[in-house]
Parts: structure tokens; sequence; C-alpha cells
């Protein structure tokens, strides 16, 4: 809903847009710098513990988060650009559900969302863009499809899930979580607004959609001194939202 509403409105935008301004044309140069909202649309694989097998029923839930972002465009022709999204790292935090109770696994019914830690990642995402009005629009929507690249860092499991590891695995110390890179598809949406007739300055919307799928890997060490690990395949598939201002060059 929340992309069909600025779809919408994006669409609305271009319906009334006059010719006024400065071209967007081959050479041209667009910087826009705005506030990203990333909304998982996320799921996971059942935890796998190695030794013991798949837990049924659990999954990783991946919480929504937000920080600047920074986007550019490069005309490389009339009608079609090379989009860049960088952003500053966003960070969400991340639930586990379906695990066994640790007093009476046999008798209670599994748990429910249990604070697993958290996780920051940066998406750089680069598109070909291709903007459908006449040039001298001061209204320029655009749709892009490209590819997504995500990194991740500073993985921290909370202490209610280390405490659950010792008390049902037997852990030792502390957990450590680790995501693997991503690579996928992904596209965007958007919009520019100039501000006047001679102004290069804009007021940016735009959504994303990304394919981020990673394997996310829990190790501990246990009583006897040896390594457990659990695993799991957990897709984020973010929708990011976000609104700026922008200037063309």
């Amino acid at each position: 809903m929340k992309a069909f509403s600025l779809s919408a409105a994006i669409l609305a935008a271009t319906l009334g847009a006059s010719q006024c301004l400065a071209d967007y044309e081959q050479g041209d140069f667009i910087v826009r710098i705005g506030w990203g909202y990333v909304d998982p649309d996320d799921d996971s694989d059942w935890l796998d513990i190695e030794g013991i097998g798949e837990l049924p029923d659990t999954r990783v839930y991946v919480d929504d988060g937000d920080n600047a972002t920074i986007t550019g465009t490069w005309l490389f022709a009339d009608h079609f650009g090379l989009g860049l999204l960088v952003a500053f790292p966003f960070e969400h935090d991340l639930e586990v559900a379906g695990l066994p109770d640790p007093i009476e696994p046999f008798v209670n019914p599994p748990l429910g969302k249990v604070d697993l830690g958290s996780v920051e990642h940066l998406p750089p995402t680069l598109t070909i863009q291709w903007f459908p009005v006449c040039k001298e629009s001061w209204v320029q929507p655009y749709v892009g499809l490209g590819v997504n690249f995500t990194t991740f860092m500073d993985e921290e499991v909370s202490n209610v899930a280390d405490e659950y590891f010792a008390d049902v695995l037997g852990a030792v110390g502390p957990a450590d979580l680790e995501l693997d890179e991503s690579w996928g598809l992904a596209g965007e949406l958007g919009v520019d607004i100039m501000f006047g007739r001679d102004s290069n300055w804009l007021f940016n919307a735009a959504v994303w959609y990304l394919d981020i799928d990673s394997d996310a890997t829990i190790d501990f060490r246990d009583q006897r001194g040896f390594f457990t690990r659990i695993k799991t395949d957990v897709d984020i598939d973010p929708w990011v939202y976000s609104v700026g201002l922008g200037f063309k060059f």
C-alpha cells in the first residue's frame, strides 16, 4: 500500500507537469540528499543447529530502520541515466520466534518473539533510470532497474539470546553473529520536482525494492570447549522509502 500510494502521488504530479525549467538532458548530474526508511519484507528458514538438526517453525524477524541517504544520477543520454543509491548504515533489531521453552520444552508451547540482537548494513545500489516525460518538464518521474550489493557489519547478539544459549545449549561466553554479503536485483520509482523557473534545486521522493538474502550463522563455545553453530537463511527484501532535496548540475 505504501508503494502504491507513492506511485499514485508521482503519477498525479506527472499529469500536472508544465513546461518551464531547465532541461534534463545528456551530461547532467543530479545529487539528492534525504532520509530513508527501510521496511523489510522479511522471512527466514528454520534455525538449524549443527549436530541436532532444524528447529521446526522457528524463524528470524528483521525490524525496520532509518538513516540518511545520498543518491546521484548521471544522464548519459536524454531520458536515460545511471543512478546510484548510497546511505549511512541502517541498523535493524533482530528477533527470533518459535524457540523451545527452556524450562519444560515438551510441555510448554514454544516461545514468542525473543530479542536476538542487531545488525547494521550498507546497501549500495546501481540502476539504469528512464525519465519518460519531455526533458523540459519541471516534474521528472523516473523508473530504474539494476543491482544491489549489501554488506553487513556490527552484528551483535543480545544478552537475552546469550542467556538462552547458555541455559539450553550449554554455551559458555557470548555468541558471535555473522551475516554474509548479498547480491540481488533492485527496482526503483521516483520523482524530481523543481522549485522554480530558474532554479536547479529540487524536491525528490523515491521508493526502492531490494532483493537482499543472506546466510546467517551464530557460533558459541560449549562447556566441553567445542563450537556449536546455528545457521539459517534470512531474506530481508526491504522496501526503502526516501524523501529529500537535490541539485542539478
